[in-house]
């Protein structure tokens, strides 16, 4: 029982790092330029987790070496293709209409899985995923429907909404992991080849990528690389193995929740209409898409009783 009450308290962690992740990168967006934040963000993580994944990387080494394509592949879309297109959407758009649309992850999947893996899609999940896609689009013209008829979208959104494909396409990838690489050796590949592969953008343009190590800077350096790199990542496998992985994936949508405090707080953006609109209709898509049709009728006819 201890076990679980500290597993429910830990599953806490991820979604409030990773919501500061956000407010982080948008705090340091005009002192850090998004690859520089996205470089040395894993690049320090790796500095500091090497010396305990060290040992089951090499222990792995023949397994790393038969598969290092597909963890290649992983490490691409999930290191450093997510985080820099979070980083540079968040140069121009506010962490809390990043952190709503971020929320339609899953519907991504649903419709990656369809389209790559030709998994079907139910009638259901196609009410589901429009439903979200109003939502989003209700973030994207920040409520102001004539502008779909200009196409005048915020750039950063739009890199929002990429990074949650990528982020989508990483996960549909886990499936083709190989099975007998164990965590700790995989988050070492992760975090290596995340690094090399985001090194060019540094250091090629270094004029462009270079920025004055102020407090903020440091500040910012050092939490995006601790808390939701490696904390959260330890704090969500112990949370997975106690709880599993269904229970633990609800925590996911505390991160609007904890994003949207975290923005009013420390960065003073202000909530809008157009922020309960959008949230409002991809929570409902989230719903009607994911949940067994029985739970949804079940919950609907608890709601109609009160």
């Amino acid at each position: 029982m201890k076990g679980k009450l500290l597993a429910y308290g830990l599953l806490v962690l991820p979604p409030l790092f990773w919501a500061g992740n956000f407010v982080t990168g948008r705090y340091i967006s005009d002192q850090v330029p998004a690859m520089s934040l996205s470089y040395w963000r894993w690049t320090l993580a790796m500095l500091i987790a090497m010396p305990l994944l060290y040992s089951s990387m090499w222990r792995q080494r023949a397994v790393i070496k038969a598969n290092w394509l597909r963890i290649s592949t992983l490490a691409c879309l999930g290191v450093a293709g997510f985080n820099s297109c979070v980083y540079i959407g968040l140069q121009s758009t506010t962490a809390t209409n990043a952190l709503i649309i971020n929320s339609m992850i899953p519907i991504f999947i649903l419709l990656v899985s369809w389209l790559a893996l030709k998994q079907k899609i139910s009638a259901r999940q196609l009410l589901g995923i429009g439903l979200s896609f109003v939502g989003v689009l209700a973030l994207l013209v920040k409520g102001q429907w004539q502008q779909l008829a200009s196409l005048s979208i915020n750039q950063g959104d739009a890199w929002i909404v990429l990074s949650s494909l990528v982020w989508a396409l990483y996960s549909i990838g886990l499936r083709f992991k190989p099975a007998d690489l164990g965590g700790a050796a995989f988050l070492g590949c992760t975090l290596v080849v995340g690094s090399l592969v985001l090194s060019p953008f540094y250091w090629l343009n270094l004029p462009q990528a270079a920025f004055n190590l102020s407090y903020d800077a440091m500040g910012a350096l050092a939490y995006v690389a601790i808390f939701p790199s490696l904390l959260a990542y330890l704090a969500w496998n112990y949370g997975v193995k106690i709880v599993g992985a269904n229970l633990a994936g609800q925590y996911i949508h505390l991160m609007p929740l904890f994003g949207a405090v975290l923005s009013v707080s420390f960065l003073g953006e202000q909530l809008a209409a157009y922020h309960a609109l959008g949230a409002m209709f991809i929570a409902a898509g989230l719903l009607v898409a994911l949940l067994p049709f029985a739970i949804l009728r079940a919950r609907l006819a608890r709601f109609k009783a009160h």
